[in-house]
């Protein structure tokens, strides 16, 4: 993914049972306003609370776990 945005990725650690850190840059447009009105849409859920609408969206999540 990284090298399709015309990015860079590596990993940094300080040594064996430390941990490590990924770090990566990438380029991102700025969304037009037809694209910034997707990303700002709300609807009402149960009790009439305000959720956002993230449909349509893609995340990539990276998560510490102990060994």
């Amino acid at each position: 993914f990284v090298n399709l945005m015309e990015g860079h990725i590596w990993l940094e650690s300080e040594g064996l049972g430390r941990g490590s850190t990924a770090i990566f840059i990438v380029k991102l447009g700025i969304p037009g306003r037809s694209d910034e009105s997707k990303l700002l849409a709300v609807h009402k859920g149960p009790g009439n609370q305000v959720k956002p609408n993230f449909s349509g969206l893609k995340v990539v999540i990276m998560d510490e776990n102990s060994v």
